[in-house]
């Protein structure tokens, strides 16, 4: 079960958004309220996975409200101006809703939202090959064998795939790509680079070659790098 909250300033907004969420079997609606910080206090008690927030609002704007919170739940903008798109996905929103909404782009978004949390806790994880992820303003489905490997860029990564002569450009650090992938066959051979193991071609001490790219070997990584390639060989 999916926790939400709907925060939005025009009383029918609310009403439609609330009637939505009645209608959707995998959310709970914890509250709805017409200005942001009424709501605040729910959203640190950290019980809050998904917020579907009002963009224009007197006091404050959505975008504005949730860059504030320390504890970001999963969030859904919805909006009658669409020039603000752009600034929610910056946000890594899960979706854009542009009113009047209707309920079938509403189920589509937040399903997106149930596939992503079923996947964050691991439920299911076995049988699911693939994770969304933010990207160019649009959520991205990648399947995990598509990843050759990932280059970071400070608070940016880049994910290369196969078949696709562009990388992706993420809004998310190597960290979190480590933890994402944990666990799937992928391993960091370097502060900037992580890699899948199935797509290697030669090893050395000093590089791996991945799809004709010679990628550095850190000392740093290159014990836990030539034990997994031990282990894989005793096999």
């Amino acid at each position: 079960m999916i926790n939400c909250l709907i925060i939005d300033d025009e009383p029918l907004a609310l009403k439609v958004l609330e009637d939505f969420v009645k209608k959707t079997p995998f959310l709970k609606l914890l509250g709805r309220f017409e200005e942001p910080m009424q709501g605040l206090p729910l959203i640190e008690s950290k019980q809050v996975d998904l917020l579907f927030l009002d963009i224009k609002m007197p006091d404050i704007s959505g975008i504005d409200f949730f860059k504030s919170l320390r504890y970001k739940p999963q969030v859904i903008f919805t909006t009658a101006y669409s020039e603000y798109a752009i600034n929610g996905f910056e946000l890594q929103a899960m979706d854009y809703l542009l009113k009047p909404i209707s309920f079938d782009k509403f189920i589509v978004a937040c399903s997106r939202v149930k596939e992503y949390l079923d996947f964050r806790s691991g439920k299911d994880a076995k049988a699911m090959d693939y994770f969304f992820i933010n990207a160019s303003h649009k959520l991205h489905k990648i399947f995990y064998d598509d990843i050759l490997y990932l280059e970071g860029y400070k608070d940016y990564t880049k994910i290369y795939l196969s078949g696709s002569a562009v990388p992706l450009l993420v809004l998310h650090n190597l960290k979190y790509f480590a933890e994402l992938l944990n666990g799937q066959g992928f391993i960091r051979i370097h502060r900037s680079y992580i890699i899948q193991m199935r797509k290697v071609s030669t090893v050395s001490r000093k590089s791996v070659t991945i799809n004709n790219q010679s990628l550095p070997v850190s000392d740093h990584y290159r014990e836990n790098l030539f034990a997994l390639i031990e282990r894989s060989a005793s096999l």
